[in-house]
């Protein structure tokens, strides 16, 4: 099987390895400027990261959302990446006050996570593969007991927050997958169009 190359996602990537080499401090996401009109760092502050660490523990999982999933969200990746960036800090900013700054692009990753199962599961089934199609949902069901588990234990599973200049967000992760979710168009199947009778002409 030919594995695509994930135009998108590494787009993303390289744009994350560039901002934060070059000056991370006025794009990440600070409470403070952004009640104070400093919007973008609601779409920014994704991109930039604390450590080496950080930007290669969301660097690579980027990469592979991409290569599972790109070819079934098609340019619906960016709706998604820009949708989620804004629920995460909207969110943050609303349910999480306490907070001043954030960075990073785990909390979008896991809309692009949700959003890409729950398209590929879709298509899965329209074509008849029924058990494909099952083990991507069971991929968002994996996602989601992942989030659980974090939120309620507080133990990052596959980093190690002593290493990424800060401390992990969980709620960013729940956000992340809300946006995914709203993202993702649902496709409206088509009534199939109604019978139409036409009278024979009356013969003279």
């Amino acid at each position: 099987m030919l594995i695509r190359v994930p135009w998108r996602s590494l787009g993303v990537g390289l744009a994350a390895v560039v901002l934060t080499a070059a000056a991370p401090a006025p794009l990440l996401y600070s409470r403070h400027t952004i009640l104070q009109g400093e919007v973008w760092r609601l779409f920014t502050c994704h991109l930039v990261h604390g450590t080496f660490n950080h930007l290669l523990w969301d660097v690579l999982p980027l990469l592979g959302v991409g290569i599972l999933f790109e070819r079934s969200l098609k340019d619906r990746f960016w709706t998604i990446l820009a949708v989620s960036s804004v629920v995460v800090c909207g969110g943050l900013l609303v349910l999480q006050p306490d907070l001043p700054t954030y960075c990073g692009l785990s909390g979008v990753l896991n809309g692009l996570w949700v959003a890409g199962s729950l398209s590929a599961a879709r298509d899965e089934r329209s074509a008849g593969s029924l058990a494909v199609a099952a083990l991507y949902q069971a991929c968002v069901f994996a996602l989601l007991g992942k989030i659980a588990f974090e939120a309620v234990t507080g133990v990052s599973l596959f980093t190690d927050p002593s290493k990424l200049d800060g401390v992990a967000v969980p709620m960013a992760h729940v956000l992340g997958a809300l946006g995914g979710v709203l993202a993702l168009p649902t496709r409206v199947r088509r009534a199939p169009p109604r019978a139409s009778f036409t009278l024979p002409a009356e013969s003279l």
